[in-house]
C-alpha cells in the first residue's frame, strides 16, 4: 500500500530523494546582541611641538576577539590645524541650533524695512 504525499497548497507530489543525494547544511551562526561588543579609545595630544596619537580598539563579534592598536607622531601644526577645525564646527552647529531661536528674542536677528539686518 503506498501513500502518496502531496505539498498543500501546490498539490504536486513529493518525491523521494535518493539515499545517495544528501545535501550537508552549514549550522548557522546566532548572532546575538548580549555576546558582542566594541570598544575605540582614540587620545590625541600636543607635546614639544609634536602631536601626539594613540589608538586602541577592541571587538567581540561572531565568537572572535579582534584587537587594533597603534602610536605615532606628526608635526605640531596638525593638532593646531585639529583643534581650531573642531571649535569651527561646534560655532557652526551650535548657531545652526540657536538661530530657530533667536526670533523669540527681543533684539533678534529680523528683516527690517530698511534693508539692514
Amino acid at each position: 500500500m503506498r501513500k502518496d504525499i502531496t505539498k498543500k497548497g501546490i498539490g504536486k507530489d513529493i518525491e523521494k530523494a535518493n539515499r545517495g543525494e544528501v545535501e550537508v547544511l552549514e549550522p548557522v551562526q546566532k548572532m546575538s546582541p548580549f555576546i558582542s561588543f566594541h570598544y575605540s579609545y582614540r587620545e590625541i595630544s600636543s607635546m614639544n611641538g609634536q602631536t601626539r596619537i594613540r589608538s586602541k580598539e577592541k571587538r567581540f563579534a561572531n565568537g572572535k576577539l579582534e584587537s587594533e592598536e597603534f602610536e605615532g607622531t606628526l608635526g605640531g601644526q596638525v593638532y593646531d590645524r585639529m583643534a581650531s577645525d573642531m571649535q569651527r564646527n561646534f560655532i557652526n552647529q551650535l548657531e545652526a541650533f540657536m538661530k530657530p531661536l533667536s526670533m523669540f528674542l527681543p533684539f533678534g536677528s529680523r528683516d527690517r524695512k530698511d534693508g539692514r539686518k
